[in-house]
């Protein structure tokens, strides 16, 4: 396991094989989120964007939980500021959101402890989500007056409009078991077991070619934002061309008609020629 070229305070970022592991480490905080740790996150996601050797980032945090939400000390501190300036520093979260939603590798957040607020929008960005079967969530907004107006938008990608009404407009707590279900979550994994389970899940990705799960991947977030509709055949049909003459897709149907296993390796990131090429762009006091 090799550590990056950038120090952090922070946050810990480390490359294993195809993966890069980012820990949230605020540990006495429960990795509550401030401008500091989101500005670093941000630059973290970029150092990664755009290796090819990587084709997982595994998204963690140091001590008893992921993430508590958002520290209040941060919107405290933003009282001398007018709504415009507030406005400006809150969108560091959002744009965050987004990058990690768009992150060209497949993202695995592992969630234990204490997911509050802005915990629950950095997991819901991600494109998995593995829990603690005790891991405890909350939108805790609405309990100090605020609205999750940033992580909705990526929460309720994942949650049904009803869940939304149910764990937002309450502010309640609730468990992984009833995350799971309600598709927040996506496996469950026992305190000692997460290493395993995350084997297993990552392994489940092997029968594809790396080029085309990320493909693939980009341009599920491009029909399901609208990028791309039904109406775009003739864009549909020249992504499948592109995908067919690359070197993987030669590979793979050559080892299908060869009846043999294909040799796949990890190849360059999506073209910009297709259309929206994804950009790489105490717990009781945290939102």
């Amino acid at each position: 396991m090799q550590n990056v070229k950038h120090d952090y305070r922070y946050i810990e970022i480390q490359l294993e094989d195809k993966i890069a592991r980012i820990s949230l480490n605020r540990p006495e905080r429960h990795n509550a989120l401030i401008l500091e740790m989101i500005e670093e996150l941000d630059q973290a996601l970029d150092e990664i964007s755009g290796r090819n050797d990587l084709l997982f980032m595994v998204f963690s945090g140091n001590g008893r939980s992921f993430c508590a939400g958002a520290d209040l000390n941060w919107f405290y501190g933003s009282d001398e500021n007018n709504q415009e300036e507030n406005a400006t520093r809150y969108k560091h979260l959002a744009d965050l959101l987004l990058k990690l939603h768009q992150l060209p590798l497949i993202t695995i957040a592992c969630a234990r402890g204490n997911v509050f607020g802005g915990g629950i929008g950095l997991m819901a960005a991600c494109d998995f989500v593995l829990a603690e079967a005790n891991t405890r969530f909350m939108f805790s907004e609405v309990k100090l007056g605020l609205l999750p107006a940033t992580i909705l938008p990526f929460v309720a990608k994942r949650l049904s409009v009803q869940n939304l009404r149910k764990w937002i407009l309450t502010g309640s707590l609730f468990y992984a078991t009833e995350a799971q279900q309600a598709g927040l979550v996506d496996a469950l994994y026992e305190d000692d077991q997460l290493e395993k389970t995350l084997s297993e899940f990552m392994n489940s990705f092997d029968s594809g070619a790396p080029s085309a799960v990320k493909r693939a991947k980009n341009m599920i977030n491009q029909v399901t934002s609208g990028s791309i509709d039904v109406n775009d055949t003739a864009l549909t049909a020249v992504i499948l061309a592109e995908a067919l003459s690359s070197p993987d897709g030669q590979e793979g149907i050559q080892a299908f008609l060869e009846k043999r296993k294909p040799n796949y390796s990890l190849i360059p990131n999506p073209s910009p020629k297709e259309k929206g090429a994804g950009a790489t762009n105490s717990e009781n006091l945290n939102i």
